[in-house]
């Protein structure tokens, strides 16, 4: 068996060398072998690298927001300069939403800049804020949290404002309560971050899907999320200026 097994390699080799057509025929279906694997080769390199470019992308975002906060608020005419939010990308390491009080873990800690209350955002909307760090992870409060989480809330485009709180019901969906009865409230309002010293002002929150009147005072309203709370991965932590100084001078009203 074995010696037909080296007579046939031996024939077939004589065969492609002896005869020019064939030979051709041999080296282009080799070189379309080697094309095929070199190009899934290259494929499934591309797809293992995707994950380290991502986190590359991510940081020359903060980066750039960083910088673009910067030089917003750079006043020519008085040639001073005020250092605007501090953007830091981390990554996702946990994430609930289906309880009623939701936490998220991320993969950065004291020793890369986070400190408490720092501010956690997608690139679309609010996502929640940190609340412990240790050196080199961090939990956040999830904006699907009903006993912790709450902030301030705005129309676009309008004065009027309200309380951003989570009714325990949808992840896609946070309430925005308190609001005016004679606001302009429409479906389709974008609503924004006001009145907070934890997230960057009239950061993205959500859009109004759908609103009533309670006791004839305030509206109340859904606001479907622009962040999905679901898919959470590659985020932002932000640091907003000179707020220590601000908690510190409204814990004296408290007292």
């Amino acid at each position: 068996m074995l010696l037909f097994i080296v007579l046939e390699v031996v024939a077939g080799w004589f065969f492609f060398t002896s005869n020019l057509y064939q030979k051709a025929k041999f080296a282009n279906a080799s070189n379309v072998a080697m094309g095929y694997l070199y190009d899934k080769w290259t494929g499934a390199a591309d797809f293992f690298s995707l994950a380290a470019r991502n986190r590359e992308l991510a940081q020359e975002n903060a980066t750039l927001r960083t910088q673009l906060e910067l030089y917003g608020s750079l006043d020519l005419d008085s040639i001073t300069t005020e250092l605007g939010d501090d953007y830091i990308a981390v990554e996702v390491v946990k994430n609930s939403y289906a309880k009623r009080n939701n936490f998220i873990t991320i993969n950065k800690g004291r020793l890369q800049g986070i400190k408490p209350e720092m501010a956690l955002v997608s690139g679309r909307g609010i996502v929640g804020y940190v609340l412990d760090c240790s050196d080199n992870f961090s939990i956040a409060i999830s904006v699907l949290n009903m006993n912790d989480f709450r902030t301030g809330g705005k129309i676009k485009g309008s004065d009027f404002n309200g309380s951003i709180l989570w009714n325990g019901m949808s992840h896609r969906m946070v309430q925005m309560v308190e609001i005016p009865k004679y606001a302009q409230l429409q479906v389709g309002d974008t609503i924004l971050v006001e009145y907070s010293n934890i997230f960057p002002k009239e950061y993205p929150i959500g859009t109004v899907t759908d609103f009533e009147l309670i006791n004839g005072t305030f509206f109340k309203a859904n606001v479907e999320l622009f962040a999905d709370m679901a898919r959470l991965k590659y985020l932002y932590a932000v640091q907003i200026p000179l707020q220590q100084e601000r908690r510190e001078l409204e814990k004296t009203m408290d007292e």
